[in-house]
This record gives structure tokens, C-alpha cells and sequence, in this order.
């Protein structure tokens, strides 16, 4: 199905050859930067001239212009239907080609490949394999255990000893025979420093035999 393309090619102006198409159904030409269609040149006016598409027709309208819009040399001023071909010029240098062209539209091509059939692979086929006698293999030998003496703690021997050096000591001496020797040397003692801190006085008491010349007579 074939669609139209509407498009401008400047013949003559600032870029001539360049083509600009007409995809809207309303398309504003002018030196505004705004319009649809810019051209850049002090005899256009900002918004110069408009094209309308209706019903696969195309209008051009000039849009009160200082300059002026010409269809084939002659000024409009009113919508002027276009054909393809025409010569819209604006102003005095700017000159616009109006052409449609017919665009068929490709149809889609399909590729239509046929289903790819998977052949089941073949089962691989079973491979027998004999068992081995356990008659043909060595038997274990039953292995002899040996049990070995458990050895006694290294600590052992030093604690025996330190028990036969405390019943050495024990047997040397008696304990009751220690506790006198003791007792005896702790009586002297008392002893001894009760006499030698005794008052004179004491010491007269107990002269029986009066061998103390500073103790009074009787």
C-alpha cells in the first residue's frame, strides 16, 4: 500500500538542495526559531507562511507577510491548494519546490522454517560385566595382638622414696624422746632469764647460806 510524503527543496536561498519534509497536518515556516521550518533570512518573516494537510491535500497560506508569499510567480492571499511540482517563493530569492511522492510500504517477509524433528538418540546398548570370584583373591591373615605391659608414672618412684626417707627420720628418733629434749631446753631457758632479771632484793631472800655480802644480816 503506497502512502504520500510531502517536502519542500529549496531551490534557490540560504541552503539550496536541502529538502524539508511536511509530517505534520499543520507546519509553520519563518525566521523564528519556534516555526517547524526555520529559514534564516531578513525577507522572511518570523512566521512567513503555513502548511496544511488535509484529506491528502495540501494547502499553503501566507501569514500576512511583510514580503509576501508567490504560488508559480503569482502572490496569495488566500489557502492555495499545491501540486506537486509547484513553485512557492518567499519574498524575492527564497524559492521552495512543492513534491509528493508515493512510499510503498514493504511487507513484513516471514521466514517460515520448518520445525526441526529431534531423533531420540539410541539407548547405548548394556555392557556385561563379570563379577569377580572372591575365591581367587587372598584372604586376610587374622593378625596377633601383643599387649604390652603398661608402663608405671615417672612420678611414681619419687614419691616412694620421699616415703622412705620420712620413715628413715621417724625411726632415727623417738617423738616423745624430741618433745622432752625440747621441753627441757625451753625450761632452762625460762629459767635463765627469770634469774638474771630477779631484783637484788630477791636474790637476799633466797641466800640461804648468805653468800651475798650486800645482803643485810639476820
Amino acid at each position: 500500500m503506497a502512502t504520500p510524503q510531502y517536502q519542500l527543496i529549496m531551490r534557490s536561498g540560504p541552503n539550496p538542495g536541502k529538502t524539508f519534509l511536511l509530517e505534520k497536518e499543520e507546519n509553520l515556516l519563518g525566521r523564528d526559531l519556534a516555526n517547524d521550518i526555520v529559514v534564516s533570512e531578513l525577507e522572511v518573516s518570523r512566521r512567513h507562511v503555513r502548511f496544511m494537510i488535509k484529506d491528502d491535500r495540501v494547502l499553503v497560506e501566507d501569514l500576512g507577510s511583510t514580503n509576501g508569499t508567490f504560488l508559480n510567480g503569482e502572490r496569495i492571499s488566500t489557502a492555495q491548494e499545491l501540486q506537486s511540482g509547484d513553485a512557492i517563493t518567499l519574498g524575492e530569492e527564497i524559492v521552495l519546490v512543492f513534491q509528493e511522492e508515493e512510499l510503498e510500504e514493504e511487507e513484513p517477509y516471514v521466514v517460515m522454517q520448518e520445525p526441526e524433528t529431534v531423533q531420540p538418540a539410541a539407548p547405548a546398548p548394556e555392557t556385561y560385566q563379570p563379577q569377580p570370584d572372591l575365591a581367587d583373591y587372598p584372604q586376610p591373615q587374622p593378625v596377633a595382638v601383643v599387649e604390652e605391659p603398661e608402663a608405671e608414672p615417672e612420678h611414681i618412684p619419687d614419691i616412694r622414696d620421699r616415703i622412705q626417707k620420712e620413715d628413715r627420720g621417724k625411726r632415727g628418733m623417738p617423738t616423745w624422746l624430741l618433745i622432752l629434749i625440747v621441753a627441757i631446753v625451753v625450761l632452762v631457758l625460762v629459767i635463765a632469764v627469770t634469774l638474771w632479771f630477779m631484783p637484788e632484793s630477791w636474790w637476799c631472800a633466797i641466800d640461804i647460806f648468805n653468800l651475798i655480802p650486800a645482803c643485810p644480816t639476820l
